[in-house]
């Protein structure tokens, strides 16, 4: 499960620019259709995200049926080359975005349906394999993106071995045929990619030993999924585990920096960084959704105005408070992003926006189901409810403020990972201070469904500590000029 791939097969962009780098010698441009000085203005959004050395290279010819593949971004001797244009994503990518937040949604709902702990570490453990093959494809585009007739089928092959992992799922228990249809779609995808993998190495030396050595452990990972169809249920939890944490640590592996050098690669993969923050900001974006999906779908808050209204509404606050808290990001004018700071932050990056979205589908479900349920509606209900129904809502309110505390440690940990340029007097804090109060913010969240607060009041507690932690940033991130011009006026 590349989870990293989640970008998991993510690879690192690169590395700040040093005296050293741009000694380095570069490809002969006639090999690489490097663009002249004349061609190539330099555009400004290469450097966004923090000085590296680079040269524009030309992208082939553009075909309807089959372009040859190519190597969109490389690194070769500390120098970065890539396209010219600033990538966005493509309108395969959006489809593909659309359904699998469907599919995390559908894990997230179950869970919430079932509200147990064996319930909530299932959907951990399906969430991942779906998280790695959205990521697999994911950078399969970064590095390579045509959408030509070839890419296009390949994405559609993917998206109906996801129709039947999504369908299939909720007979993974029931013996070995249930298992398999779950499993093996996943095995199907994976093995998609190193296929394909060594196919593309045969045209793009750039990358070509990295994506035979990815290729590689792609089959020695999925063959090791095929016993998890035929042993118990404690023996597939165990094995699961296992086989993910593997699956990562050789994707890191393949793709750190150091690993590189050990190899000695004079040419190795480069992500096209805008793409990359790109493609996760729209994922968390599409998650987020799930909020305002759970408080319109079939009309959950019944017509007019009630308690399952406000809640809601509160639901609705809370989605909106945290988009912009995300998109604050570290909070700074100008840093080094945590993609080309260096190896481990790169990696960091990409993987703590996984529990990131699993967090926020959960909560998602877990709130919207609280706001329809007519017990939380009628506290005075609760007396008379059943034990098991009692239960279950409070189960609910723990996934919902432990999502939420986990989405805003992860946040803040994104936060982190920059490395600010910001001039010290700039901001009337310093970014830790900026960024940090996400944490304990989160804590408090969860602490609350401990407090025996009626739902209704949870919630507006909830959405309280979120709409007050945007505030605070929002102050604290302008610069002291604007602050004082606002004041003045």
């Amino acid at each position: 499960m590349a989870t990293p791939n989640t970008g998991y097969s993510s690879t690192i962009e690169g590395s700040p620019l040093t005296n050293e780098q741009e000694e380095q010698p570069t490809l002969e441009e006639e090999d690489l259709a490097v663009l002249t000085d004349s061609e190539a203005e330099v555009g400004e959004f290469v450097r966004k995200y923090g000085d590296i050395n680079f040269k524009y290279i030309r992208k082939p010819k553009g075909s309807v049926w089959f372009i040859r593949p190519h190597a969109l971004n490389f690194f070769k001797d500390g120098v970065l080359y890539r396209t010219k244009e600033e990538r966005t994503s493509g309108k395969t990518e959006l489809f593909l975005d659309l359904m699998y937040v469907g599919i995390i949604a559908n894990l997230a709902g179950a869970a919430c349906e079932e509200a147990t702990i064996g319930a909530l570490l299932k959907y951990a453990l399906l969430f991942i394999p779906a998280w790695v093959v959205w990521s697999d494809i994911k950078d399969f585009t970064n590095y390579y993106y045509n959408e030509d007739l070839s890419q296009k089928l390949y994405i559609l092959w993917i998206l109906v071995l996801l129709t039947l992992f999504a369908n299939s799922n909720g007979e993974l228990l029931d013996g070995p045929k249930g298992a398999a249809f779950t499993i093996v779609p996943y095995i199907l995808c994976r093995l998609s990619l190193a296929f394909s993998l060594w196919f593309y190495s045969y045209f793009i030396p750039q990358h070509r030993v990295q994506m035979r050595i990815y290729a590689d452990t792609i089959f020695f990972t999925s063959a090791l999924w095929v016993p998890v169809i035929f042993v118990s249920t404690k023996s597939k939890i165990i094995l699961a585990v296992v086989i993910i944490i593997l699956e990562q640590l050789l994707f890191c592996i393949c793709y750190h920096p150091a690993t590189k050098r050990a190899l000695k690669l004079r040419m190795s993969t480069a992500l096209n960084i805008e793409h990359e923050v790109e493609r996760f900001g729209v994922f968390v974006t599409i998650a987020i959704g799930e909020f305002l999906y759970k408080v319109v779908a079939e009309g959950p808050l019944g017509a007019g105005f009630s308690s399952k209204f406000v809640r809601g509404i509160l639901l609705l606050l809370t989605a909106y408070d945290l988009f912009w808290i995300y998109q604050n990001g570290s909070t700074s004018t100008k840093a080094t992003h945590a993609l080309r700071r260096n190896g481990w932050t790169a990696i960091s990056w990409i993987y703590f926006h996984l529990p990131l979205v699993g967090g926020l589908v959960l909560a998602a479900d877990a709130g919207g189901d609280i706001a329809a349920s007519d017990l939380a509606s009628f506290p005075e209900q609760l007396w008379s409810a059943s034990e098991d129904e009692e239960k279950k809502l409070f189960v609910l309110s723990l996934f919902f403020t432990g999502g939420l505390c986990v989405v805003l440690i992860c946040i803040a940990v994104l936060g982190m990972l920059d490395l600010p340029h910001d001039p010290p007097e700039m901001h009337i804090v310093s970014r830790f201070w900026r960024v940090v109060w996400r944490i304990p913010a989160g804590i408090l969240i969860f602490l609350l469904s401990f407090a025996g607060l009626d739902y209704t009041v949870l919630m507006g507690a909830v959405t309280g500590v979120l709409t007050a932690l945007l505030i605070y940033e929002s102050i604290v991130l302008t610069p002291r000029e604007n602050l004082g011009y606002l004041c003045e006026n």
